[in-house]
């Protein structure tokens, strides 16, 4: 069997695991030809709780993936997130020896390098490194330097990092499957590569991705990532709580705010009732669909209030031109866009995953923003990097210099 560029992601989240199998062809448009899902376990708001529960959940969806895709996968791109995911302004110039010297990519890496040697620390590990712009001779504002003439040159970074014990566990748990770890993309930045818009990132656009278990924005203007933060919050809570006011089980109270939930009141035609069986097993609940409905507002008002609690503090809440966009799982919720738009007063939009081919239309819903971002948002950071695969009997992986992710995540969407 011919080698195919066949690449695949494992979104690790609260909810769900997810695998997902992507062929690129010769023109770089992503094909995804498999799919597997399994329910998370051992795994709660980015953190590993449990590692045996966990490797269970991650080896099921891999091998489900596997059969869908008819490929076996020995290496994998991840996410990552979690509270203790931090981004950080950081500056690092260098002053040439040579008077007008033609920058090139070496000089760009030092840049990176002298970033990088400022977080060579046991608690910290950083995930990414992002331009976002560079200043030539003190007075001229460049994105690209590249090919540029100069004695100096000057950049500004949006640096991502995370407590390394939290990313420690998490490729720990994912290797102990037997897969090795190639790279990962954190959350948000992997949700924004795959729903956003590059005009909205010039004009300033703030990305909600709210997940099972956590709630992650980032924000971008003038086409660079400016802030990200993870909230440990998202629609475990609204799940919980009806479960708490219905005296029924989280599975039972999962199903019907699917089958069932509305974001808010103001949508509620009919006050209808839902007959649901109690945990004894005797005759069956009653409850009113509104106050179902109720019970989901009043938990999506909250979270909302406390992301547009954070989006003040980061000083771009009037810089957000393009509003914001909302994607993850709890973005399927029935008229969450018009709540959003009267806590925010913002124009908002629903982000679905965009940008390739796929055998299904499952995979343009908003849940599976970040699993298909992590591969996008990769694919381009490594410089389209050759991983081949072969068919399911002879699996193998060719990469080379992963270690030096620093140096070679410079050409990104960004």
């Amino acid at each position: 069997m011919a080698k195919n560029k066949i690449f695949v992601s494992l979104d690790v989240g609260s909810s769900k695991i997810a695998t997902i199998f992507a062929d690129i062809d010769e023109t770089g448009t992503m094909y995804v030809i498999g799919l597997g899902e399994s329910q998370s376990k051992g795994i709660d708001k980015g953190n590993i709780i449990s590692s045996a529960d966990a490797i269970k959940s991650i080896k099921e969806s891999i091998s489900l993936g596997e059969a869908a895709a008819g490929f076996k996968v020995n290496g994998i791109f991840i996410n990552i997130g979690g509270h203790h995911v931090e981004s950080k302004k950081e500056k690092e110039s260098i002053t040439f020896s040579m008077p007008n010297k033609e920058i090139d990519q070496d000089d760009v890496n030092a840049l990176i390098e002298k970033i990088n040697s400022k977080y060579k620390n046991e608690s910290t590990t950083i995930l990414h490194i992002i331009p976002t712009k560079y200043i030539l001779d003190d007075e001229d504002l460049v994105y690209d330097p590249i090919g540029l003439i100069g004695n100096k040159l000057t950049g500004e970074f949006t640096v991502v990092t995370i407590k390394s014990s939290a990313y420690n566990n998490l490729k720990k748990v994912v290797e102990s499957v037997g897969i090795r770890v190639l790279d990962l993309a954190v959350n948000p930045i992997a949700s924004a590569t795959s729903v956003l818009y590059p005009e909205e990132k010039e004009l300033g656009v703030a990305l909600i991705d709210i997940g099972g278990g956590l709630s992650d924005i980032a924000i971008y203007k003038n086409g660079s990532l400016e802030m990200l933060k993870s909230i440990p919050i998202g629609g475990h809570l609204i799940t919980k709580d009806i479960a708490y006011r219905f005296k029924i089980s989280r599975e039972l109270a999962e199903t019907i705010k699917i089958q069932y939930g509305l974001a808010t009141l103001d949508y509620l035609d009919v006050d209808d009732h839902i007959d649901i069986p109690s945990r004894e097993g005797d005759e069956n609940i009653r409850i009113d669909r509104k106050e179902l409905v109720e019970t989901i507002e009043w938990r999506l008002r909250e979270i909302f209030e406390i992301l547009k609690k954070e989006l003040e503090k980061s000083g771009f809440y009037d810089k957000l031109t393009s509003g914001i966009v909302l994607t993850g799982g709890v973005s399927n919720t029935p008229y969450i866009k018009e709540l959003a738009e009267e806590i925010f007063e913002k124009d908002v939009r629903i982000g679905r995953p965009k940008d390739f081919k796929c055998f299904t239309e499952k995979l343009y819903s908003p849940q599976y923003a970040t699993g298909v971002g992590v591969l996008q948002f990769l694919l381009n950071s490594l410089e389209k990097r050759e991983i081949t695969y072969n068919s399911k009997e002879k699996s193998s992986i060719n990469f080379e210099d992963f270690i030096n992710k620093f140096i070679n995540k410079l050409k990104e969407l960004f």
